[in-house]
């Protein structure tokens, strides 16, 4: 009786330690989406047409850097839904100050990100620099961007046509969007099960969707003739593609001497991780000697860790891995992800030191 006494007693202690453990780990990962010890202003300006909120992030002390946050695709409010709020506190705690933005007509912000080009974002972006450095406690920062997926056609616009800016980090991005688009269709397949054969007789009918897509006589109408889909594109995400999908950042990359830093995960299955790596390398080669390129062992499209929450798009997470996310916190990023990220940018210099440095 006694040593069964004692045994229960024992596992009750070591389960109460368990739990205690695996609480605080819980409340020390959910710390990560709480930002209130840092202050924040919300900042409005216009671009494009259209009324722009967002919400500028201070670090506790003098912000030594400003990073602006260029969004991927979709209608993405100033942090993602929080999903961004790791990332700007890792941010903040180093000295670097954060700004982002609701797209327009997300949240706060007015209009319709789907009327605009990828030039249209990148001059949105450029006015929210202009509007942040008219700030009293930005006039010394060293400013920059870190875009996100479809931001890797948006950064190199900036870099070339907006000298305000001292750095830029393209986290999965592609160089160009028809080849992106081929990637992430094979890659949907063959995670379906698809035999090769039939996602080679997919990829083909998509080119000639894509070719299409890129003359100018191509209407809606045409589309939905040539796509045998269940679900096709609605008329403004159609007129939103139509209007992109000649993206193509060679020409930018190959004419800007602005430091960049190319960071994708290693299991991408977005975005082709080797073949863009190989191709910014290529673009960007002597231009700058601070440009660095990053391939994230055993992470995602959006640098998280891949054996969790390796999925092609939010929707598909199931809602136990959304938890995990929220207990994670910063750890739900590879290892060495945010760092590669924080520590770069730290190193980046004013624009008059930094920029044709090669």
């Amino acid at each position: 009786m006694f040593p069964r006494r004692r045994t229960l007693l024992a596992g009750a202690l070591v389960l109460g330690v368990l739990i205690v453990g695996v609480t605080g780990f819980v409340l020390h990962g959910l710390s990560d989406f709480d930002l209130t010890r840092y202050k924040s202003q919300d900042v409005t300006f216009g671009a494009a047409g259209s009324s722009i909120s967002g919400t500028l992030h201070l670090p506790q002390s003098t912000a030594s850097h400003l990073a602006l946050l260029v969004h991927g695709d979709g209608p993405a409010d100033r942090d993602l839904n929080g999903a961004l709020l790791p990332l700007i506190g890792r941010l903040l705690e180093d000295g670097v100050a954060v700004f982002s933005w609701d797209k327009p007509g997300v949240g706060s912000s007015t209009g319709n990100w789907l009327d605009h080009s990828i030039q249209d974002r990148a001059d949105l972006a450029a006015v929210a620099l202009q509007t942040l450095q008219k700030l009293p406690e930005l006039k010394d920062t060293t400013a920059g961007y870190i875009g996100f997926s479809q931001a890797g056609w948006v950064l190199p616009l900036l870099a070339k046509n907006s000298p305000e800016a001292n750095f830029f980090v393209i986290v999965g991005g592609a160089v160009n969007w028809l080849d992106q688009g081929r990637y992430f269709t094979r890659r949907k397949l063959e995670l379906r099960g698809h035999a090769e054969n039939e996602i080679q007789r997919k990829l083909d009918a998509q080119r000639i969707r894509s070719n299409a897509l890129l003359s100018p006589s191509f209407t809606y109408n045409d589309y939905l003739a040539l796509t045998p889909l269940s679900s096709p594109m609605l008329g403004k995400r159609f007129a939103f593609v139509r209007r992109n999908a000649s993206a193509d950042a060679s020409v930018s990359l190959a004419h800007t001497n602005a430091p960049f830093l190319i960071v994708h995960g290693a299991q991408d299955m977005n975005v082709d991780p080797d073949g863009n790596q190989l191709r910014y390398q290529s673009l960007l080669q002597g231009r700058n000697r601070a440009n660095t390129y990053v391939l994230v062992p055993h992470a995602t499209h959006g640098l998280l860790r891949a054996g969790l929450f390796n999925y092609q798009l939010p929707d598909e997470i199931p809602a136990w891995r959304q938890a995990a996310f929220l207990a994670l916190g910063r750890k739900a990023y590879a290892p060495g992800a945010l760092e590669a990220i924080v520590d770069w940018i730290k190193e980046r210099r004013a624009s008059k030191e930094i920029k044709g440095d090669s």
